[in-house]
């Protein structure tokens, strides 16, 4: 059986945008890896008694990317979650007018 259930297209393009800060997020963290893994190999830079520059340096460098590809991705997930999967059809009761019959002449 086939879903009839629209997802809007805010959540695809939050979603896409998801993706997008994924992708950095994980090309920023190699990068950043390299580069740090290249100068503690040469020597210039020790971990022990540096480890909260390097800590830093990772946070500062790449934690922003996947702190925003979590937000887009709530954010997709809630308006999906949150969309009214039926619509209530109502139907308006007709008002009928009440005669007046002694405004019409209608009193015998």
């Amino acid at each position: 059986m086939r879903s009839t259930r629209n997802v809007s297209y805010l959540s695809i393009i939050l979603f896409i945008i998801t993706a997008w800060f994924t992708v950095f997020f994980f090309w920023n963290f190699i990068e950043f890896n390299n580069h740090v893994s290249g100068i503690l190999r040469a020597g210039n830079l020790s971990f022990r008694g540096n480890a909260h520059e390097i800590i830093t340096y990772y946070m500062n460098g790449c934690a922003p990317y996947l702190f925003y590809a979590l937000v887009m991705g709530t954010l997709g997930w809630l308006l999906i979650k949150l969309r009214p999967k039926f619509v209530v059809e109502t139907t308006a009761i007709p008002v009928i007018p009440v005669c007046n019959c002694e405004e019409e002449d209608m009193v015998e």
